[in-house]
């Protein structure tokens, strides 16, 4: 009986710990300049890596959508864990996305130049 409730309290444990891993939203904006020269972007991408690993990552972005969805999709591809739901909305004023951060961001492979 005592092996049984030590089992149960330990799957308890655990469940409720993963659970209490993505309870943290880390929320960006991509907006335009008006009073200065600084890329939106790269602001975001600094928030960004201050964010936590397992914490959902939370971008909204106010550009043109053919911009927010470059911007979006090299987010995906650097900051967003790919075994977790991954939400985005692409739309005329505003485009979202929502995922689980990965922690760090991935590393850009450099491939050699062929002359």
């Amino acid at each position: 009986m005592k092996i049984y409730k030590l089992t149960i309290f330990t799957l308890l444990l655990f469940n409720i710990n993963l659970l209490a891993s993505f309870d943290i939203k880390c929320s960006v904006l991509i907006t335009k300049r008006l009073q200065s020269n600084e890329d939106a972007y790269k602001d975001a991408i600094q928030k960004i890596k201050q964010c936590a690993q397992y914490d959902i990552l939370s971008v909204t972005s106010f550009l043109e959508k053919s911009i927010s969805k470059v911007y979006i999709t090299d987010l995906i591809q650097n900051f967003c864990m790919f075994d977790h739901s991954i939400v985005t909305i692409l739309d005329g004023n505003t485009s979202n996305l929502s995922c689980v951060h990965r922690g760090d961001q991935r590393v850009e492979r450099k491939f050699p130049r062929i002359n």
